[in-house]
């Protein structure tokens, strides 16, 4: 379970209920919010909460830059979408968490040896990689270097 501070500072990060359209205090919530589609603009509050370019962010997503290009920022994307946001936004909030933020960025671009000397931002684009990197924290957080 998330802690709820967590969720909200998840949510903060995609926008908070100004872009998000509703308060986000509980997991049910962000559930409800992810079946219904969450605002396009979301995209670009959660590249800048990080310090990259909306462009970047939308490379780890299941979804053409194009077919997004076609989106209005008051659009609601697909849940699959997302979730996937949803995901990437609980990812760097827990690695901003744990390694800060200027590091955490720089760490996503580095070559890593336990992710078989891949940088971490090749595994964004899939739920499957974006669990490998939250675990890859976790260790690091509990001083577990491989």
């Amino acid at each position: 379970m998330i802690p709820r501070m967590t969720i909200i500072a998840v949510a903060d990060r995609m926008g908070g209920a100004e872009v998000l359209g509703r308060s986000v205090r509980t997991e049910a919530d962000m559930m409800q919010l992810i079946e219904q589609g969450i605002p396009k603009a979301t995209i670009r509050y959660l590249a800048e909460s990080l310090g990259i370019e909306p462009k970047e962010l939308m490379q780890y997503l299941p979804v053409t830059p194009r077919n997004l290009q076609r989106y209005e920022d008051s659009d609601r994307l697909s849940d699959t979408v997302s979730d996937h946001i949803v995901a990437l936004a609980e990812l760097f909030e827990h690695g901003e968490d744990a390694l800060g933020k200027a590091y955490f960025r720089d760490w996503l671009r580095g070559s890593i040896v336990a992710l078989g000397n891949r940088r971490p931002v090749d595994f964004l684009k899939t739920h499957k990689g974006i669990g490998i990197i939250d675990r890859e924290l976790g260790r690091i957080e509990h001083g577990i270097f491989a």
